[in-house]
């Protein structure tokens, strides 16, 4: 599971920079902390479907651009 908290993460963090938002800015219009985000961004936690499901709308984006391919994880 971490590698793919690790991943989801990384893709997390790439939209973000991608939609050139700063972590301030995701976690006003996520409704998230920004500690928490920081933490999720760096695979650090496991976030929930429902906090998925704010970021990816902050982000104007959909699930599946997220969430990492599961045939690239190492370990579930």
């Amino acid at each position: 599971m971490d590698d793919f908290a690790k991943k989801l993460g990384k893709n997390i963090k790439m939209m973000r920079v991608f939609k050139d938002k700063s972590q301030a800015e995701l976690s006003f219009d996520s409704g998230l902390d920004q500690s928490y985000l920081s933490r999720v961004e760096k695979g650090a936690v496991n976030v929930t479907v429902i906090k998925l499901c704010c970021i990816a709308k902050a982000l104007g984006c959909n699930l599946a651009e997220l969430v990492p391919d599961v045939d690239d994880i190492k370990t579930l």
